[in-house]
């Protein structure tokens, strides 16, 4: 049986490590320094793809591989969602030296790689259509805030574009901050990634497709199970600044939850910070009493002094 059987471990192994390379997406330079502090696993290898694929290998989300390290010490690091890197960590890319946007700086950078999601990296920009982000308050306008970029991904599972954005609320930050996008309705020009620009990712066409089944599947079984906090098609939405405490809303026509929870659906696991809907009442530009939920959309019809109503939104004159 050997002659039949080593053949096929060596190609049993062999599709393993395709596996586990083919999902192996660039997700930003990082000071090599944090790693210690959080991520797991460390071990000195060769070079990046083999730190992909232990790191793979062991049911990892992401992994860190510092190039460059000619003495002893750890080069290679893995990761899950929920203890991935405070987005303070994230540096400019050593894009205007290697001229390359995914280029790190050996021994003082590591490469970040996720390694399960479908997207492929695109570039990096300055700036979305209909999205602005305070760094100074760490809030984004027109997108959601997320705690990793696996985390946006996953919310963007289901379109052909997913951008994230490292944010820094203060220097003296160290929980994770990320700002995703969907599909924005365009884009601006070209700029070296870090803090501050906007992570480009595409989905093919067929990837997408699938990605929406997906999606659709598991809202079938998850819906059911988080409305039933609530009668008939009322959503539990979290009540802000309560702990573990919830509010039934009609999504449908609710002024301050218009599509779904404007600070983030309560279930079963509890609390839930994403936000799945639109609070109405703040649109920039919208007069108090000016606007209404209809079918889970908002629809401005009156804006304050110096703005004017184009296209069912206000704009500042």
């Amino acid at each position: 049986m050997l002659p039949l059987t080593f053949p096929l471990l060596v190609l049993l192994s062999a599709l393993s490590y395709v596996r586990a390379a083919a999902s192996n997406v660039f997700v930003g330079c990082v000071l090599a320094t944090e790693l210690p502090l959080f991520a797991v696993q460390p071990q000195r290898l060769l070079n990046g793809g083999l730190c992909n694929q232990r790191c793979y290998a062991n049911g990892y989300t992401y992994s860190y591989f510092i190039s460059g390290l000619v003495a002893g010490g750890s080069n290679c690091y893995c990761d899950n969602e929920g203890s991935y890197l405070a987005a303070s960590a994230y540096v400019l890319p050593a894009g205007g030296v290697l001229g390359s946007d995914t280029g790190c700086l050996p021994i003082l950078q590591a490469t970040a790689t996720d390694l399960r999601t479908t997207f492929t990296f695109s570039n990096c920009v300055g700036t979305l259509t209909g999205v602005t982000v305070n760094l100074v308050d760490g809030t984004i306008l027109g997108g959601a805030l997320v705690d990793s970029p696996g985390a946006c991904f996953d919310r963007c599972k289901g379109n052909l574009a997913a951008y994230f954005i490292p944010i820094v609320p203060s220097v003296t930050s160290i929980l994770p901050s990320y700002g995703c996008v969907c599909d924005p309705s365009g884009e601006g020009s070209g700029l070296l990634c870090g803090v501050g620009a906007f992570y480009k990712y595409n989905h093919d066409a067929s990837a997408s497709g699938q990605a929406r089944r997906r999606l659709q599947e598991a809202m079938n079984v998850d819906t059911p199970r988080r409305k039933s906090f609530c009668p008939g098609q009322m959503e539990a939405c979290n009540v802000p600044g309560v702990s573990d405490a919830w509010e039934c809303v009609d999504s449908t026509s609710d002024l301050e939850s218009c599509g779904g929870c404007t600070h983030g659906d309560y279930t079963e696991q509890g609390f839930n910070s994403t936000s799945t809907g639109i609070d109405c009442t703040a649109i920039p530009g919208v007069r108090l009493g000016g606007s209404t939920c209809t079918n889970g959309r908002c629809e401005i019809f009156s804006c304050k002094r110096k703005w004017t109503l184009i296209d069912g939104q206000c704009v500042r004159l």
